[in-house]
């Protein structure tokens, strides 16, 4: 099959254009390399163009993976360039799947639920309540995908992460880009300090990146066209208190963390139920957040 992975130079983007390749598939990598970097793609026979996702022509393919995103974190400095990236660059892949025949996996965001107070399994159900203008604009292209579903039958499947970790994730602090797992690590490794925004009990879904890789190629693979959106999670919580507490024993840190003010937007609980992604494309996730940490430490040595 041949296929493009739009921010495939990325975090979850490399890990899913390198198990693309492994089982022999053609794939073409589209990213501008904002937050992406081409040493996550050393050694991996594939095409990379540097191009914008807004105004770039996407090749006739069989399938598009649409991962090219502004990270969450900071939507809130610059909404307007939120919305461009995001809501336009998923307009044109929609367009071009038009034309091409190709299907669409959309990665999509769990915090369209927004904050989860009631530490129950949360599912597609629930009401939206974005909290940030990422958010909003990743609820927008879910419809857009069921719009062009419905009026064009574009091919579709989205799939909402929880909150992914795993190696290669990195920090990227000029774009403000600080994901929890692996900011704690490196602070950790150079022995510096570790701050917590709020008070740490907020809980993350922490979803490893291997299973986030299995949930949308399994999500392409499925029959679902329709733009149906199924939660790629673990259904457990784990508090950010927890995360420095495990980290800090497989690490040998021994500081302690500084407390500072909450993260405007920032999601209180987060358990999300996959059943819904179990059922539609036969996700299952394979690593606990101890499992999960345990090889991101050892792989970064």
């Amino acid at each position: 099959m041949k296929y493009v992975v739009t921010g495939g130079a990325g975090f979850v983007g490399s890990y899913l254009v390198s198990r693309l390749a492994d089982e022999g598939h053609e794939v073409i990598v589209i990213d501008n390399f904002s937050n992406g970097s081409l040493d996550n793609l050393k050694g991996v026979d594939v095409e990379i163009r540097k191009q914008n996702i807004v105004t770039s022509k996407i090749p006739e393919c069989d399938g598009i993976f649409h991962l090219a995103t502004v990270p969450r974190s900071f939507s809130f400095d610059d909404p307007r360039n939120d919305i461009e990236v995001n809501c336009k660059g998923m307009i044109n892949v929609l367009e071009s799947a038009r034309e091409s025949g190709a299907k669409v996996v959309f990665t999509s965001n769990s915090g369209i639920a927004g904050s989860m107070d009631l530490h129950t399994p949360i599912d597609e159900n629930y009401p939206d309540r974005p909290t940030t203008p990422y958010d909003a604009d990743k609820l927008v292209c879910e419809h857009y995908c069921k719009m062009y579903h419905d009026v064009y039958d574009v091919k579709c499947a989205n799939v909402r992460f929880a909150t992914i970790y795993g190696y290669r994730q990195v920090v990227n602090e000029k774009i403000n880009w600080r994901p929890l797992v692996a900011t704690f690590l490196k602070r950790m490794k150079n022995f510096e300090k570790v701050y917590i925004n709020g008070d740490g009990t907020q809980t993350r879904d922490l979803t490893y990146v291997r299973d986030a890789v299995q949930g949308v190629i399994k999500a392409m693979n499925s029959k679902i066209e329709n733009a149906s959106v199924g939660i790629i999670s673990t259904n457990t919580e784990t508090s950010v208190n927890e995360v420095f507490d495990i980290l800090k024993e497989k690490t040998g840190y021994s500081i302690a963390p500084i407390f500072t003010e909450p993260l405007k937007g920032d999601l209180k609980s987060m358990k999300l139920s996959y059943n819904k992604a179990s059922e539609l494309y036969g996700y299952s996730p394979k690593y606990t957040p101890s499992q999960g940490i345990d090889e991101m430490v050892e792989l970064s040595g």
